[in-house]
């Protein structure tokens, strides 16, 4: 019972992970618990490999090849996984801060982290709460410490060691009007321009 349960889990997870992964939507919630797919690499194949030892016991190894090779393939794909995960796995990990909510409560401002070095902060638009939380834009990359704050529903400031900054979300869907320049201290350029 408990290795037929542990397969449904890894199947469940297997979804989430290539949902992460692909994520046409946006959502917050894939993007950033499920959009690890090395992490997906390592942890369904293990899933897999000990849900089939349990739910599927071999008790005659000429008769149950299959089980046997499910085995094998889980255990080559955890394998694989784990040295993915050694050599890429930091690539693909994110911290991700919610620091302001728009007066309307529609839109916030999240301070995204990688994990690469060295680290990189980027500002991103969310909108929605909850579990339909979508990303809508991305203001640019920060250099240093960074407070962000919404001056009105369609306006942000962000505090910069570079300068004070205020930036224009497009009222409809949020997306940013301007974002920060590629250099540190670049102010706000089009959006078009910083793409």
């Amino acid at each position: 019972m408990v290795g037929t349960g542990l397969l449904v889990v890894t199947a469940v997870a297997a979804v989430l992970f290539v949902l992460g992964s692909w994520n046409p939507s946006q959502l917050v919630l894939l993007e950033y618990r499920f959009g690890n797919p090395v992490l997906g690499l390592l942890l369904v194949p293990v899933g897999a490999l000990v849900g089939l030892w349990l739910a599927l016991p071999v008790r005659n190894e000429t008769r149950q090849r299959g089980r046997i090779t499910g085995r094998v393939v889980a255990f080559v794909f955890a394998l694989i996984g784990l040295v993915g995960w050694g050599v890429f796995g930091d690539h693909f990990t994110f911290t991700a801060e919610e620091v302001a909510r728009s007066g309307n409560g529609e839109r916030a401002l999240a301070l995204v982290t990688d994990r690469d070095t060295p680290p990189r902060t980027r500002v991103k638009v969310w909108t929605g709460s909850g579990l339909s939380t979508r990303e809508v834009g991305d203001l640019g990359r920060v250099c240093g410490p960074v407070e962000a704050r919404f001056l009105t529903d369609d306006r942000v400031e962000l505090d910069t060691s570079y300068g004070l900054w205020q930036i224009d979300l497009d009222p409809a869907t949020g997306e940013p009007r301007q974002v920060l320049g590629p250099r540190c201290p670049d102010g706000p350029v089009p959006a078009t321009l910083g793409r």
